[in-house]
């Protein structure tokens, strides 16, 4: 059962109650998004001046962390290990392609690179802009400290989790339909629509049950208990992706059920 009401159309979420001596909020971005679509809306501006930090999936703000998710770490892990050698042919021929290097030179990379250069793909825009990164610029203006509700290496190894070889062949084979998809996103995004948002991240062949509880439940249930410590004594701004707000698993039900009050903001 979705928890959250059908007409509360907001990625813009008001966090208060329970002794919470500010009030804190949580928004909901696209990771990556073409610079014409990309807005930050006043109410979300208006919001970002009322905190004190800003908290992220991951603190981009820290130059470590942001080595680690640029893959410049050594990865031990083998795109092609597991694969048959028709299948390694295969994702080779792909590779090749649609994305201009081989698996040879992809085994070299952590899976969410992989992930990563097909989403930019299926975006098909020349100038994209990043939520985190711009909020990390306004929170450098204003002085504010950022954090993370995780660390890159967590992240690192949820996607080395979900996607294992076999699943990243076959994402690819798939290729072709996630800029439909992205396109549909985009839509919902523009409209606030979390509802609809959630079931075309949870489209199953992008996101498989096992993935769901792995990307989405796991990393909601580890946020929304970390995430009261944080607003106890300060106003937070938590920008995370949008798929994990909504839901009965989502961190808005989730802290809800912790007895705060969780109102969207419209204006």
């Amino acid at each position: 059962m979705n928890k959250q009401p059908p007409n509360y159309k907001s990625l813009l979420w008001k966090i208060s109650g329970k002794n919470l001596k500010k009030a804190s909020y949580v928004f909901g971005t696209m990771h990556l998004i073409c610079a014409e679509d990309f807005l930050i809306k006043d109410k979300v501006q208006k919001a970002f001046k009322k905190c004190d930090a800003l908290f992220m999936e991951v603190d981009l703000a820290n130059m470590d962390e942001m080595e680690i998710m640029s893959g410049q770490e050594q990865h031990s892990n083998s795109i092609s290990a597991g694969l048959s050698e028709s299948e390694q042919q295969e994702l080779d021929e792909i590779l090749q392609t649609n994305y201009g290097f081989s698996l040879k030179e992809a085994d070299m990379q952590p899976p969410i690179t992989l992930l990563n250069q097909m989403i930019v793909r299926s975006i098909g825009c020349d100038e994209m802009k990043v939520f985190e990164m711009e909020f990390i610029q306004m929170a450098s203006e204003a002085n504010m400290q950022t954090g993370g509700l995780e660390t890159a290496l967590e992240q690192l190894g949820i996607a080395d989790e979900i996607y294992d070889s076999k699943e990243l062949l076959r994402q690819l084979r798939i290729g072709e339909s996630y800029s439909e998809v992205f396109q549909n996103m985009l839509q919902a995004y523009k409209a606030e629509d979390l509802n609809t948002l959630n079931l075309l991240v949870n489209d199953r062949r992008f996101m498989s049950e096992d993935g769901e509880e792995i990307m989405l439940i796991r990393r909601n249930k580890n946020w929304a208990s970390l995430m009261p410590q944080l607003m106890q004594e300060k106003a937070i701004f938590f920008a995370v992706g949008a798929g994990h707000l909504g839901q009965e698993y989502g961190i808005l039900h989730l802290l809800r059920e912790q007895g705060y009050n969780v109102n969207p903001v419209y204006r």
